[in-house]
Parts: structure tokens; sequence; C-alpha cells
């Protein structure tokens, strides 16, 4: 189990998840409401999720997704069905 600390910003509903507080270096962008961001030696830092209270999470293709779905749901996040 990994520790996740949550961020949210209920005023554009956008929250982001961080993993480590490694130095950022880039980020995938997995479509228009997700992205990973990365350090320099490809250890994931941090988990951008645009929208989550109004659209759901969905899991697919998110690291850690166990983890990020025990932290979502603690806040109310809706996680999306077959995106486990």
């Amino acid at each position: 189990m990994r520790d996740l600390l949550l961020e949210y910003d209920e005023s554009v509903d956008a929250a982001y998840l961080t993993v480590s507080d490694d130095s950022w270096d880039h980020q995938v962008r997995l479509d228009d409401s997700r992205g990973i961001d990365y350090a320099a030696d490809g250890s994931v830092i941090g988990i951008e999720i645009l929208s989550p209270r109004r659209k759901g999470v969905r899991l697919d293709g998110l690291p850690f997704k166990d983890d990020v779905s025990r932290v979502m749901q603690s806040v109310a996040f809706r996680i999306l069905e077959g995106a486990r």
C-alpha cells in the first residue's frame, strides 16, 4: 500500500495525487482528464485527475490503481465501472 497525498481544488474540480517529492521532469497524458508526472529516472511522482467530482475517476492506465481507488473513494469520488 502506498501513501498518496491528495490535493483537491474544488473551484476547478481537479485532483492531484502526490506519490513522491522527487523533482518533476515530464508528464504523460493518458487522455484529456488524466496525466502522470514522472521524475527524470522514470519513477512516478504524481497523478493528475481532472473533473473527478463531476465525471468520476477512470483507473485504467493509472499506476497504483488500488491505492488511487482507495484514496478517491475515501473522499466520495465515484470510481467508474470497468475502470479497475
